[in-house]
């Protein structure tokens, strides 16, 4: 016997769930239900990971690296740990290890299938990365479905009514706002927003940024730039104490930070709730800004919503929560934030576990992309524009597609640079990708270009770019563009590929 899990890869933290006997567990690794997403080389050698590479990290934070999935996706962050060159995939791929060893020694069974989840925001480059890791750690991915519809699933499921539901999700690294409509055990995704850039460690190095400024002007030492060893020891000991600062300051209006000796002399700053607030006030704009953006997104407004739910440890800091009351409503307590999204993903998993065994499915999701795809284009007055495919917040899996043509005579080939973004300017938004597509044989005419945008389950992009043939048996093709402001009819242009009447050319978008 086997069990699929459900993944949780946290930015500060990771959960892995299992359902099993009609209820999820949440598995603990080291005893813990939360395993922190650190990893940690010794000079021996040796790999630590979790919790023991946290205690590690206090005095080895040369050698620790945290916070890895803020960059997984960047082909350029790479850490040279343990005389190696490692990239953030390399880091999500061991702490994933870790998870599923932890699982398999819990259930005493092997763990071969995943649901992992990622943020709503992720791009496709980060989603395919994420899955990357996952496979790279052995694993089966069954899907990888958002954080905020995971936390909807395990909140939402078998409640037997329609619910309007808003997720605000934000943990250590990460923020989410998802808008989602709940029919039974369909959960529809209207709308999504994030910042991948924006969670609780952004609160810790606010607070750690005023600390410091205090200490400077008490002893004139600037703990923040000093690159010694002690220093980045002394560093650490105080981002713990601010952590903890924090999360009392979530339950009283004032903490203390002491450390005995930092840099050899004592530190001891008292925070009220008016100080923390203020501090951490711009960080909490940007959420509301997302969140009146994904409302008005879903074409509703804040009195339609029936459910608000928070996930995430930093959920859990008062003044978010007040912010939310006066945003939208007051939002639905529980113990578990800090959970629910690895147990929604452990019922996503099995449901797709059974389905492949002939049961009965009793989940069903359909997710939005948050960000526009498409290709650079000329348009009509020979300016170059981004040509939208796929809208944000467009229903995945899908396929859009889109009719060209080549500008001058005896042209011999189309280049295509593919971008996510909202911006008219191409160059103004991120770049994913680039397709040449050779035009053979080259024509006196101007030749039929369609490009298709197919948004897969896993919400990765496959970008196809077809030479369609210029006589009669493109057309109805070129008509349908003309009538439908140039969209590709591709139900048309499959009949031409499958004839061999058409030529195309497919890059699949993912990470370096």
């Amino acid at each position: 016997m086997s069990y699929a899990v459900g993944i949780d890869l946290g930015t500060v933290n990771s959960v892995v769930a299992v359902y099993r006997e009609g209820g999820v567990e949440t598995i603990p690794i080291d005893g813990r239900t939360a395993m922190p997403s650190v990893v940690s080389f010794r000079p021996d050698g040796g790999v630590l990971v979790g919790l023991p590479a946290k205690s590690a990290q206090l005095l080895n934070p040369a050698n620790t690296v945290t916070l890895a999935k803020r960059f997984i996706g960047d082909g350029k962050k790479t850490y040279r740990m343990g005389g190696r060159l490692l990239t953030p995939v390399d880091i999500s791929r061991i702490i994933l290890q870790r998870l599923v060893e932890g699982a398999q020694d819990y259930l005493g069974e092997p763990v071969r299938d995943a649901v992992i989840t990622v943020p709503a925001y992720f791009n496709e480059v980060q989603r395919a990365a994420t899955k990357r890791a996952g496979e790279e750690a052995g694993l089966r991915l069954l899907r990888l479905i958002p954080e905020p519809t995971a936390a909807a699933i395990a909140y939402g499921l078998d409640q037997g009514r329609n619910q309007l539901i808003l997720v605000y999700d934000m943990g250590g690294g990460t923020f989410d706002v998802s808008l989602l409509r709940v029919r039974h055990n369909h959960f529809e995704v209207l709308a999504v927003g994030g910042d991948n850039r924006l969670g609780g460690d952004d609160i810790d190095q606010a607070l750690l940024r005023w600390v410091a400024e205090r200490f400077h002007a008490a002893t004139g030492l600037d703990l923040l730039n000093f690159t010694t060893d002690e220093s980045l020891i002394a560093r650490q000991r105080l981002k713990k104490a601010v952590e903890a600062a924090k999360i009392e300051l979530s339950h009283n209006d004032k903490a203390s930070i002491i450390l005995a000796n930092c840099l050899g002399h004592p530190l001891a700053v008292d925070i009220n709730q008016s100080i923390f607030r203020a501090l951490i006030a711009p960080l909490l704009e940007k959420t509301v800004y997302v969140m009146r953006q994904v409302v008005r997104d879903a074409g509703v407004c804040a009195a339609d919503i029936d459910r608000v739910i928070l996930v995430g440890g930093s959920t859990k800091i008062r003044v978010v929560r007040e912010l939310i009351a006066q945003e939208v409503r007051e939002p639905y307590i529980t113990t578990q934030a800090e959970a629910a999204v690895a147990h929604g993903a452990a019922m996503m998993a099995t449901s797709l576990f059974l389905s492949e065994a002939g049961d009965t499915v009793p989940v069903r999701i359909s997710n939005v992309t948050g960000h526009s795809l498409g290709v650079d284009m000329l348009d009509e007055h020979d300016e170059l524009i981004f040509q939208t495919l796929i809208p944000r917040q467009t229903r995945y899996p899908c396929k859009r597609g889109h009719l060209g043509f080549t500008q001058r005579p005896l042209q011999d080939k189309v280049v295509m640079t593919v971008y996510r973004g909202e911006q008219r300017r191409p160059q103004e938004n991120c770049y994913l990708g680039r397709l040449t597509l050779p035009v053979a044989p080259p024509q006196p005419d101007n030749v039929p270009i369609g490009v298709i945008f197919e948004l897969d389950a896993d919400g990765i992009i496959h970008f196809t770019a077809i030479q369609l043939p210029t006589n009669l048996k493109s057309r109805s093709i070129t008509d349908y563009a003309h009538e439908h402001n140039g969209a590709l009819d591709i139900a048309a242009v499959q009949t031409l590929l499958k004839s061999g009447d058409a030529r195309a050319k497919t890059i699949r978008i993912k990470s370096e």
